[in-house]
């Protein structure tokens, strides 16, 4: 069994598909996978930030980026919605566990959560 803890984002026009060959690899390889997709849900999917400029910085790259919420909040939701979907669905192809785990929550009672759920289904 692999328990993986990602955000699932990677930079590059062919991230989703290299991460979906990656995890048919495992499966391939007859691995039990549990994917816990991280997300700050307050701040990466409701994208729910007050109406002033803001300076991102991506702590792999540190690279900056300028901006206003407002300018982008509607368009950030509909890719993150699709991601979400696009994730959701290719594991569903390779019969991968996907949880979604908000880092407000922390990762033990995510991790209870999901213990619980599973064992109250294989009863």
């Amino acid at each position: 069994m692999l328990v993986l803890f990602s955000d699932c984002f990677e930079t590059g026009l062919n991230s989703m598909d290299e991460l979906a060959a990656a995890l048919q690899h495992l499966r391939y390889k007859k691995h039990e996978v549990l994917l816990f997709h991280t997300v700050d849900e307050a701040t990466e999917l409701a994208f729910d930030w007050p109406n002033r400029p803001y300076t991102l910085v991506d702590p792999e790259s540190g690279r900056q980026l300028r901006l206003n919420p407002a300018e982008y909040r509607e368009a950030y939701r509909d890719q993150a919605l699709k991601f979400r979907e696009s994730l959701r669905l290719r594991c569903g192809q390779f019969g991968i566990d996907l949880i979604e785990a908000d880092c407000a929550t922390g990762h033990v009672k995510v991790l209870e959560a999901f213990l619980r759920r599973r064992s109250r289904r294989n009863l």
